[in-house]
């Protein structure tokens, strides 16, 4: 690969899993894939940034935290948190999706939910 005589500054964000869901193989293509056109990038001479952006505060959030709220209040209390098995957070996650197609009630809190969780609230 030669070296550029227009050096340029690059951004590669790669990898975005869905936080809110478990992981998998799957999410390692995109950070392999970024990775490697970062190195051949930087090898070329240019300044590269990476960026491994893992989501943000989406619906998903929202929807968790209002499931737990009215199913497992318990486990959004500082004193009795330690107290509760959260286990499977993906069961969790697919029983607030659920709600969140068929309930229009559930669906606005978990949206209301989302920005008071970007509030810090």
């Amino acid at each position: 690969v030669p070296q550029t005589s227009y050096k340029k500054k690059i951004v590669v964000d790669f990898s975005s899993p869905n936080i809110a869901k478990e992981m998998h193989v799957g999410h390692l293509r995109s950070t392999i894939i970024g990775d490697t056109l970062s190195n051949l990038l930087s090898f070329a001479g240019h300044d590269v940034l990476r960026l491994n952006h893992v989501g943000d505060w989406g619906t998903q959030f929202g929807m968790l935290v209002e499931h737990l709220r009215d199913e497992f209040p318990q486990a959004l209390n500082k004193e009795t948190s330690k107290n509760v098995d959260l286990g499977d957070l993906v069961t969790l996650y697919k029983a607030a999706k659920k709600r969140f197609d068929v309930d229009d009630d559930f669906k606005m809190r978990s949206r209301e939910g989302v920005v008071k969780l970007q509030a810090g609230d």
